[in-house]
């Protein structure tokens, strides 16, 4: 009952070409909808205002980041996380200062601690801790 003559016999071969080619139409159609999806959306959504095109918004600048005229003076920068960091230990960790610098928006915490520490501004005391030099 099961065998290729009657496959043959009664169009198996045409209807599994023809099932094969809807399947894929099928499939090529809905992965095109679906890319073009977010135009569609698009037209559905009001128009924001504010992401119009225009102007760039100015982002506004800390405060802190204001007060250092040249990133790249280490003294200038040192001094102005040491005053920051007034409520820390003597002795302190780098986590610390990473949160301080981040609570007052100081410019580039990660960058500056960094570069103070090459600079031999911050020198480790031992067991973790850190201490101004």
């Amino acid at each position: 009952m099961f065998s290729i003559e009657n496959i043959t016999a009664n169009n198996g071969w045409a209807m599994a070409l023809a099932g094969a080619i809807i399947v894929m139409t099928g499939l090529s159609v809905l992965s095109l909808v679906i890319s073009q999806l977010h135009k569609l959306v698009a037209l559905f959504e009001k128009k924001d205002p504010a992401k119009t095109k225009g102007p760039a918004a100015a982002v506004p600048e800390s405060p802190v980041a204001a007060a250092i005229s040249d990133p790249a003076d280490m003294a200038e920068t040192a001094k102005l996380y040491q005053t920051a960091a007034g409520e820390l230990d003597r002795e302190f960790e780098l986590r610390q200062l990473y949160a301080v610098a981040a609570q007052k928006q100081m410019p580039h915490p990660h960058l500056s601690i960094r570069s103070m520490r090459e600079a031999g501004i911050i020198v480790p005391a031992g067991d973790g801790l850190f201490t101004w030099a």
